[in-house]
């Protein structure tokens, strides 16, 4: 017996050593982010007392050439995200029209208001656009960047960098919008790990140092004692099950769920407005670009620029959509990996520690949790399973709020039809020259 405890002992540890080691192996390339972050923990009183006297605020660099180890320490330390650093802090036009509401969980609703955008495309909107697209065509392509950064974060603030002077509401609402949805999906994973984790401890723990049976309601005068405390224990187990129950459905059904709907319908919401206010610019680009040869203007100067003038405004508009939805398709991304992380890594947060915990009174001779499951009976953890059940079907469906963002929502990058519109303005300009020449052509 002994040999067998002895081989069971090794093989458990070599099993456990190698868990470790290929856990440390993958975990390899985010050391300096983990050392990062608990240099950001070790100081958050100083920087709490600080910021208290009205000192140490956020600060990160905004160049990746400016992020040596003192600058990415304050960048990481101030929370500020390469995508962030490139928006900037000037949003006190945008905060004002955003409400943030909800007592546990949070939703956030934009307001009318929010858009900076004019409502018409003048002339001198048409010059702004123009000029816009001349600095984003003539620029080089990004190819440097943050090795540290997640790649999204990477290309989240690139397109930030190349449209924040037209998107800069746009993105940031989107990105505040992300942020609040992942906060959501990780407050409902350690909420309902901590009412799940905390029915399990309480009826192991309470059965096992003899809580319910002095306090539970029936005693063993009347039923005897081994009777009494089976009966106090089943009450216990059921009504404790059945609790756990009814408020994890109030925290996912009466907030979560319609809060984090009304989130991503508000993103889908603005972004259709937004798209809407963009493809009115765009027609009428369109239709300024093919009545450029149409009036009494002869200067082929003057021609020549209206021309060029608003078939960079079609050209630009265009690229702002393709942009804009690649940046929600970034967000979406971040929103749907981030989440995944917080529903397996806090669940496995919870099951460790309780493993730890139950290890840890068995070998300090405190109780046996496993003999105490065991004579609570059947009850208990086939209550307990369907719980858990019911547990598994909250988080796996925690982000069923993502079907509210639906790209036929909006006017998307397809339905401009650039080639076409590009085609038909060419095709006109092509007429008209090619009727003149034959009018002089005739005439001479």
């Amino acid at each position: 017996m002994d040999g067998l405890m002895t081989v069971t002992g090794f093989a458990a540890g070599l099993t456990a050593g190698l868990f470790l080691a290929l856990l440390l192996y993958g975990l390899r390339g985010y050391a300096s982010r983990f050392g990062a972050g608990l240099l950001r923990g070790l100081s958050f009183p100083f920087r709490l007392v600080l910021r208290l006297f009205g000192l140490g605020k956020k600060t990160s660099p905004s160049r990746a050439s400016e992020m040596g180890p003192g600058a990415w320490a304050g960048a990481v330390s101030g929370h500020k995200t390469l995508l962030e650093t490139t928006l900037g802090e000037d949003f006190d036009h945008e905060e004002s029209f955003i409400s943030r509401q909800g007592l546990i969980f949070k939703w956030m609703m934009v307001r009318v208001g929010f858009m900076r955008m004019p409502e018409e495309m003048t002339d001198t909107l048409a010059q702004d656009y123009a000029e816009l697209a001349d600095r984003f065509l003539g620029s080089p392509v990004p190819i440097v960047s943050d090795p540290r950064a997640l790649f999204e974060d990477v290309e989240g603030a690139v397109i930030a960098r190349q449209f924040a002077d037209s998107e800069h509401g746009l993105l940031y609402m989107l990105n505040e919008s992300r942020k609040l949805m992942n906060a959501n999906v990780r407050r409902l994973s350690i909420w309902l790990s901590s009412i799940l984790t905390l029915v399990l401890v309480a009826n192991i723990v309470l059965n096992a140092v003899g809580v319910v049976d002095a306090f539970g309601p029936l005693h063993g005068d009347l039923f005897g004692e081994n009777t009494a405390g089976a009966l106090n224990s089943l009450m216990f187990g059921a009504g404790s099950c059945v609790l756990a129950a009814l408020v994890m459905w109030a925290l996912y059904y009466t907030e979560y769920s319609p809060y984090q709907r009304n989130t991503a319908r508000e993103m889908a919401n603005f972004l259709t407005r937004y798209c809407a206010r963009l493809n009115d610019h765009y027609r009428t680009a369109i239709g300024r670009a093919k009545s450029v040869t149409v009036g009494e203007e002869r200067d082929s100067k003057q021609l020549s620029a209206e021309a060029r003038l608003w078939t960079l405004n079609i050209n630009w508009i265009a690229l702002r959509v393709f942009f804009i939805e690649s940046y929600v398709r970034n967000v979406v991304f971040q929103i749907t990996r981030n989440s995944s992380y917080y529903l397996l890594f806090v669940p496995a947060g919870f099951l460790l520690a309780v493993t730890a915990l139950f290890g840890l009174a068995a070998g300090l001779g405190l109780f046996n949790p496993f003999a105490t499951i065991i004579a609570l009976g059947w009850v208990f953890p086939v209550l307990f399973i369907l719980i858990a059940m019911l547990y598994a079907f909250f988080l796996s469906n925690s982000m069923k709020a993502l079907e509210e963002i639906d790209q036929g929502e909006w006017i998307s990058f397809h339905t401009l039809k650039l080639n076409q519109v590009l085609g038909e303005v060419v095709g006109k300009y092509a007429e008209d020259v090619g009727y003149w020449k034959n009018r002089v052509g005739g005439g001479l």
